[in-house]
């Protein structure tokens, strides 16, 4: 599971730039990658410092570094807002790598190359080069996937393990708010979307054809992402679309639209199928309700372990310094 949506984190460049793949030799990886962390040099007199953590800094070039790896770029008039609270998740970041680290959590090179391959095969792209344009250095964007992941491995050790839910926890909540279970009228439709209304006139005569198959010249013609679906967009309801996807709920069972313009192309439409408004049952909502309420779990847990770890560790915060 992608661990992203846990609170510790701090925007790491591998999920907003993409996915790069390197190897690494035997020797590599018996070490941490390069710009993990380590013991800090002596400091000319002339560095600012943003914040001190067991009396290590945390000087104000590492600051703009992480935070022009982060990929933020806030608006003039709560830059410095934006920024603290940025450096508060820093701190933190840290305290947990230096945590995972007195526990003895190690995380080889092989590791962060099977993490930075299964984001490569996710986003199917390799985005060294835009890494370079941005100027972010490749081998501090490396260390970053090294303590996502030291910190991920310590999260999962020491808050999250054995966190459950059980089905009577999800049946009291299901019970308790039948109000998030009510489904409004669905719809399940297919699209073909093409470029231009001339096109699209063209697959309207296709349509009009004897026993023309809308998914097969879904698949041959739409341009759509879900053309080889067959242009399934499987169900949604009134307003979860755009607008102009909204004539769909005017046709009848089986229905094709006329041609239908939006910013995305023209597009011709099929009802497939329509669902009545009504309650979603228990067996269907079971999976979002145990997700919902081990997250709370998950939350109320890490909000009182990092309350702890903070009491435990001495770090001064300088803010001012983060003026320009």
């Amino acid at each position: 599971m992608n661990n992203s949506r846990r609170t510790y984190a701090i925007i790491a460049p591998a999920l907003l730039l993409g996915l790069l793949f390197f190897s690494c030799t035997k020797k590599e990886e018996e070490k941490p990658p390069a710009g993990a962390a380590a013991s800090s040099p002596a400091l000319s007199p002339n560095v600012r410092i943003v914040a001190t953590l067991n009396g290590d800094p945390i000087t104000l070039a590492e600051f703009q570094e992480r935070f022009a790896r982060s990929g933020i770029k806030p608006e003039r008039e709560v830059e410095l807002e934006v920024k603290s609270e940025f450096l508060n998740r820093l701190i933190e970041r840290k305290m947990m790598v230096l945590e995972a680290q007195r526990k003895r959590i190690k995380i080889g090179l092989p590791e962060i190359n099977a993490r930075i391959a299964a984001l490569y095969t996710e986003h199917g792209k390799d985005v060294k080069d835009e890494l370079a344009s941005l100027g972010i250095d490749f081998e501090k964007w490396k260390s970053d996937i090294w303590e996502d992941l030291m910190i991920e491995r310590l999260l999962n050790r020491e808050v999250y393990r054995g966190v459950s839910v059980s089905s009577s926890e999800a049946r009291r909540y299901y019970q308790a708010h039948p109000e998030e279970f009510e489904r409004p009228e669905q719809v399940r439709v297919r699209q073909i979307v093409v470029g231009s209304e001339e096109e699209a006139r063209k697959v309207m005569e296709l349509l009009q054809a004897k026993n023309a198959d809308f998914a097969a010249i879904a698949r041959e013609k739409s341009m759509a992402p879900e053309a080889e679906r067959g242009g399934d967009l499987g169900y949604f309801a009134m307003g979860e679309m755009p607008a102009e996807f909204n004539v769909v709920f005017g046709l009848p069972l089986q229905g094709i639209s006329g041609i239908v313009k939006s910013p995305y192309g023209f597009h011709i439409f099929k009802l497939e199928d329509r669902r009545k408004p009504g309650l979603i049952g228990f067996n269907e909502a079971y999976k979002t309700i145990a997700e919902k309420l081990r997250y709370a779990k998950e939350d109320k847990r890490y909000k009182h372990w990092i309350k702890d770890l903070r009491s435990r560790t001495k770090f001064e915060v300088n803010y001012e310094a983060l003026k320009q």
